[in-house]
């Protein structure tokens, strides 16, 4: 059985901003369109190349759980994402993250290799061509999440 796997990377803003990122991929078209639901509400949306190189991305309800060096889980505001393994995240990932918000993007399945979550450390070296692909094809949901050490509240209402 194949499950949603995460990716981490930092990526560089046009102004020279490192920015760290989460990139979810669901396993099939049916997950997927049920994610992009979910995150559309939360206030993602489908970047063009301009807002994705100008780092103009929309500020979502999101928020991203980083617990003990992990990144634990994503909460859309009404529910929750748990990660299947604990994702560690470098310290470059945690220096950008330092603001307190990472870029969320959601990709449809296929778009990343199978094993994206254990290719962070590449990713982290510069721009995935992958990433920019799905932006000029208009398939990447984007938007900041708010980066927390603890869990959101469950059921939190915006």
């Amino acid at each position: 059985m194949t499950t949603t796997s995460w990716g981490l990377g930092v990526v560089a803003a046009s102004d020279g901003d490192r920015w760290s990122t989460v990139t979810i991929q669901p396993p099939d078209d049916a997950e997927h369109a049920e994610l992009a639901v979910r995150l559309k509400a939360a206030g993602l949306k489908r970047l063009n190349l301009r807002e994705w190189n100008g780092g103009l991305w929309p500020l979502s309800r999101c928020s991203l759980t980083v617990q003990g060096g992990h990144l634990t889980q994503l909460h859309t505001g009404r529910s929750r994402i748990v990660c299947s393994e604990p994702l560690e995240v470098s310290r470059a990932w945690q220096e950008a993250a330092a603001r307190g918000r990472a870029l969320l993007s959601l990709v449809p399945p296929g778009t990343m290799p199978e094993d994206h979550e254990h290719v962070s450390a590449a990713a982290e070296t510069g721009e995935d061509a992958r990433l920019v692909d799905a932006v000029t094809s208009g398939v990447l949901l984007g938007g900041l999440a708010e980066v927390r050490a603890t869990a959101e509240p469950y059921g939190r209402r915006w």
